[in-house]
């Protein structure tokens, strides 16, 4: 079956609408514009480059319109996008650029040495293009400009691989998933269902970088698919988000981000009074502390936010929460599952488990990606269902709870305990800014919980009254029994907390030593 090219059919049906726009510099893209921008782009990808079908092209880039210019291109050709996250170290990216292969390196003048050194690692031979600069790789514009265009394809299949999108890089070999045309837009056409995303007028505002499935899949492709318009930031900036998200004249109508780019926008001071005309879907995933008090500062100002659980190999999404489902969201639901996924929750013998027990998510369907770039697929799938790593708790109406990850949980006296089921007891706890849980040794009980808490400034956390919170929320051996106030909470490239070293620092902290 043929691939749908969206550039060239919204060229045709609306060549005057703004597809993509840039806030930095005030340029914007129409489709007829993106259409001779992208059929340039593929000539000298093909050409110039001599690119072809399965070649991968990695990117080292922060969010800038071209980006999607270079995806479509890719696309066109049959070429492979693979995005690496700016935010690792450079032996990591040397590590994914490895894997990749790539063909061609695109990077940005911010980025350009760690790209040169990518290019010039052993094993790597890639060619390089820059966005800017006026070396030898630079000349992006200069080369469309003089380039003839490639039309849309008539052969590229809609199983064809489109992008790789690494998924960890900090801990261990770094995983790629697939993207095919066909995972694209099955998401799409899923999300239409929940956010309204196929209405016309679309503009959705991206934040998140494009590095990460959140902010290429999540909502930025789904927009450009159904003919809407996607604005870029380079970097998140909460006064900038906020300022574009209440301005009438943009008319921003979907937004998706982070828990923390949320909480950095409800902690302005002009949020107080802040309204949104044209909003019509904002989500995030992931939970924390903050989450109910976020939810209700949202709604206080006119707009529910929708939760949801997904990740880069499922769609991204999975479910998504209805906006008016409050109670619901209140009790940590990440919604329902979308009409063309299927899910299961299984045991460890991978029977299905019953509503209100806990099971490992697995899930199929046309989004999923197919399996990983040079990995077995055998080993991550069971038939054509996907084994997520994650557990979740179904409710009998229908609702699913995310609880945990299997490869965090712990067991305390032969009982196995999910950190986040913990977490989600504790939120709202009074004093607290944020906290993560993990399972530290105990000599009685095998493991125990310990959290590890950022204090309000002024406030006294004490075991006790985390305990007491928490008592009539979740069982009382589920309760933490150690805790580490600290300053901050340790992040790695991709914004999570890493629970490996808490132990380490808790573990130190016994010792009076310092864990970096």
């Amino acid at each position: 079956m043929k691939a749908f090219d969206w550039v060239d059919e919204y060229a045709r049906r609306t060549p005057n609408a703004i597809a993509l726009a840039c806030v930095e510099t005030g340029e914007t893209r129409t489709w007829a514009e993106l259409e001779a921008r992208v059929a340039q782009l593929s000539h000298v990808l093909a050409s110039g480059y001599g690119l072809r079908a399965g070649d991968r092209v990695t990117t080292l880039t922060e969010n800038d319109t071209r980006t999607f210019e270079l995806q479509f291109a890719c696309m066109r050709i049959g070429a492979i996008m693979a995005p690496l996250n700016w935010r690792l170290a450079q032996a990591e990216l040397e590590v994914m650029a490895a894997d990749a292969d790539p063909s061609l390196i695109v990077f940005d003048g911010t980025w350009e040495v760690s790209a040169m050194a990518l290019a010039d690692a052993q094993g790597i031979t890639a060619r390089r293009l820059a966005w800017e600069g006026n070396g030898p790789d630079a000349g992006y514009e200069e080369r469309l400009r003089d380039a003839d265009g490639i039309p849309a394809s008539t052969t590229t299949d809609i199983d064809d691989v489109t992008h790789v999108l690494y998924t960890s890089g900090t801990t261990g070999r770094p995983k790629g998933a697939l993207s095919t045309h066909r995972t694209l837009h099955a998401h799409a056409v899923n999300i239409a269902h929940a956010n309204r995303m196929g209405e016309q007028g679309g503009h959705h505002l991206n934040v998140v970088p494009l590095f990460h499935a959140g902010g290429l899949n999540v909502y930025s492709n789904p927009t450009l698919y159904w003919g809407g318009r996607v604005t870029t930031v380079r970097r998140f900036d909460p006064t900038i988000t906020l300022e574009l998200l209440t301005d009438p004249e943009l008319a921003v109508t979907h937004f998706c981000g982070v828990l923390q780019m949320y909480e950095a926008i409800t902690a302005l001071s002009q949020f107080s009074s802040a309204t949104f005309p044209n909003i019509r879907s904002a989500l995030f995933g992931g939970w924390g502390p903050s989450t109910r008090g976020i939810l209700n500062a949202w709604r206080a100002r006119g707009l529910s936010l929708q939760l949801s659980y997904g990740a880069t190999e499922l769609g991204p999404f999975v479910t998504v929460l209805p906006p008016d489902q409050h109670a619901a969201g209140d009790r940590g639901a990440s919604g329902f599952v979308l009409p063309y996924t299927e899910v299961r929750l299984v045991n460890g013998e991978g029977k299905d488990v019953g509503d209100d027990e806990d099971g490992e998510i697995w899930v199929r369907g046309p989004s999923v990606t197919p399996g990983y770039w040079r990995r077995n697929r055998d080993d991550y799938f069971v038939d054509e269902w996907f084994k997520s790593g994650d557990v979740a708790r179904r409710s009998p109406d229908g609702h699913y709870f995310i609880v945990g990850r299997l490869k965090d949980v712990y067991r305390s006296g032969g009982e196995n305990i999910y950190p986040a089921e913990v977490e989600a007891a504790l939120l709202g706890v009074p004093g607290v800014v944020e906290l993560c849980v993990t399972g530290v040794a105990d000599p009685e009980w095998g493991e125990v919980g310990l959290v590890v808490v950022v204090a309000e400034e002024g406030a006294e956390v004490t075991l006790d009254s985390l305990q007491a919170y928490a008592a009539e929320r979740i069982a009382r051996f589920k309760l933490p029994k150690r805790i580490l106030v600290v300053e901050d909470l340790p992040r790695n490239a991709t914004g999570k907390v890493p629970r490996e070293l808490l132990r380490r620092q808790y573990e130190a902290s016994l010792s009076g030593l310092v864990v970096d």
